[in-house]
């Protein structure tokens, strides 16, 4: 028959548990903390207990109003961290219990993990057109082409200056409905055979076969004007004023991608 355990034993457990605990009354006043939570938080020894108006916010917020999965700042005598909490009462108004676990090192990975599955994507996950890699995977055949048969071949490079600042003018999220609506206007302008990609944060390429720079030029007055008529209104509903740049090249004997888009870039 198993024995219950005794005070003393089960307080050791907990103590030393590879889990942080922490045990509130009803009134959410703290009982009882153990050693991995101290530590996981950079709590001193009896620093509860003597004035909690002294703990961190960082720490008052995963002790008092944990999420589910919170990140931790690093603090100086520790590393940043991620912490994943359960949150269990004890029934009959007692109090309530938390469990704290240390997921860093598998936070760290899944960071990881996403940030190399976005080195294979080829499309811009806002605008859904073909991404920076893609654009250039598309670009080398068709300079190869013009390289074996002299087509004419010719980019331009959209660039929309004062993104960074609609935010904070117009409110959050106003950039994206201003890179969505002017890749959603490329789109309607462009010929099927021409391709339009999202080349960085507020840049857009044209990829145009067949095309002479002096064609490629005319296009790029055409689409500033007409982009100019868009209407496109940010989070707070006023109109929004976009800046645009635009650089062309065409291809000449002896480029390969990296001369012909540094052409373009200097002519923006």
């Amino acid at each position: 028959m198993i024995k219950r355990l005794d005070s003393a034993i089960a307080l050791a457990i907990l103590e030393n548990a590879p889990l942080g605990i922490l045990v509130l009354d009803n009134k959410g006043q703290v009982l009882s903390i153990n050693k991995t939570l101290q530590s996981l938080l950079d709590i001193q020894e009896g620093q509860l207990s003597l004035n909690i108006s002294s703990l961190s916010q960082d720490a008052k917020k995963c002790l008092f109003d944990p999420q589910e999965v919170m990140h931790v700042p690093a603090a100086s005598s520790r590393p940043a961290r991620w912490l994943k909490c359960w949150r269990q009462s004890l029934g009959d108004g007692v109090g309530n219990v938390h469990f704290y676990a240390d997921i860093t090192s598998q936070q760290e990975a899944q960071e990881r993990l996403t940030e190399e599955l976005a080195l294979y994507t080829l499309n811009d996950p806002l605008t859904s057109l073909p991404n920076r890699r893609a654009l250039l995977q598309s670009l080398e055949p068709q300079i190869s082409r013009s390289r074996r048969y002299e087509n004419p071949l010719a980019v331009i490079v959209l660039k929309i200056a004062n993104l960074a600042q609609i935010d904070a003018i117009h409110g959050d999220s106003s950039a994206d409905r201003v890179m969505m609506a002017v890749s959603q206007f490329l789109k309607d302008q462009m010929r099927w055979v021409d391709m339009i990609g999202r080349m960085d944060t507020d840049e857009f390429l044209l990829i145009l076969p067949e095309t002479t720079e002096a064609a490629a030029v005319e296009l790029a007055n055409k689409l500033q004007i007409r982009l100019a008529e868009v209407k496109i209104t940010g989070a707070d509903g006023q109109p929004i004023s976009l800046e645009k740049h635009c650089g062309v090249a065409g291809w000449i004997k002896g480029d390969d991608t990296n001369k012909l888009l540094h052409r373009a870039y200097q002519s923006l």
